[in-house]
């Protein structure tokens, strides 16, 4: 077993890749002043055991983590990562695709003040960015349902959770919406690939604690566009100090449920 200032050592090498020369990106504001023992199980749990784990690219663990902090609304950890995710490779393009897939997810308010930080970031940065403008207006409705319906068969496969037999119902109308825009508008957009955008959602639902049939499915679909069982109990571990272990561990749990289904072995 490796003594801990080893997992302390793996810890600082980490920090020191993220931060690129950044001061800043040492300091735990808070507890650097009040719980100096926290940051030391913080440099060797987080940064010297989880971040340095091989199952999962570190360009994918920028993505976790950042849509992790999105759907908790923790703005300031979220600007750290935005700059260690762009630090450790992930293009501007790709950061902001990242918060565009989680919109249906998390919500336009969470969403708006993640691109408010990211804008920020980038102008401090002098990064020049051109949006990416794909959006068909020119669809007619019925034809946006009809690409969405596809992508949820790509990414997903077929729709039979919760049918709902009254087509005229309110439930039924929320349906389509999502089908139309999540998955029509969204889910087929260039700078980001199905892999990642299974893996954000993975992240986003985790943290918000969702374990039902929705979870279980993106799991399914998860493996369905090439993510591997181990990437994704790599997604659930990475985040137990992110969402939380109770989170992480159930997660996991399901994930494991759905392996043996499907005869897969993590």
């Amino acid at each position: 077993m490796e003594p801990l200032n080893e997992r302390y050592d793996k810890g600082q090498d980490m920090r020191s890749l993220m931060a690129r020369g950044d001061p800043s990106h040492y300091t735990l504001p808070g507890i650097d002043q009040l719980a100096p023992d926290l940051k030391r199980i913080i440099n060797e749990a987080l940064f010297g055991q989880i971040w340095a784990r091989p199952g999962l690219d570190p360009k994918h663990r920028c993505m976790v983590t950042i849509s992790a902090l999105t759907a908790e609304g923790q703005l300031p950890l979220l600007r750290r990562h935005i700059e260690r995710g762009l630090n450790l490779g992930l293009t501007p393009a790709q950061v902001v695709e990242v918060f565009v897939q989680l919109t249906f997810y998390v919500g336009v308010p969470a969403v708006e003040a993640a691109m408010r930080t990211t804008k920020d970031i980038f102008e401090e940065r002098g990064i020049e960015f051109t949006p990416t403008e794909v959006y068909d207006t020119s669809l007619s409705a019925d034809a946006l349902y009809e690409t969405g319906k596809k992508s949820f068969q790509e990414n997903i496969g077929d729709s039979t959770l919760y049918p709902v037999e009254d087509t005229d119902s309110i439930e039924a109308e929320l349906g389509r919406l999502i089908d139309e825009y999540l998955w029509g508008a969204i889910y087929t957009r260039p700078d980001l690939d199905q892999k990642s955008r299974a893996i954000c959602a993975l992240s986003a639902m985790t943290v918000m604690g969702q374990y039902d049939r929705q979870i279980r499915r993106r799991i399914e679909g998860a493996l369905k566009v090439g993510v591997t069982p181990q990437e994704i109990m790599e997604v659930f571990f990475h985040l137990i100090l992110y969402g939380g272990y109770i989170n992480s561990r159930t997660a996991i749990r399901v994930a494991r449920s759905v392996f043996t289904e499907q005869d897969l072995s993590a």
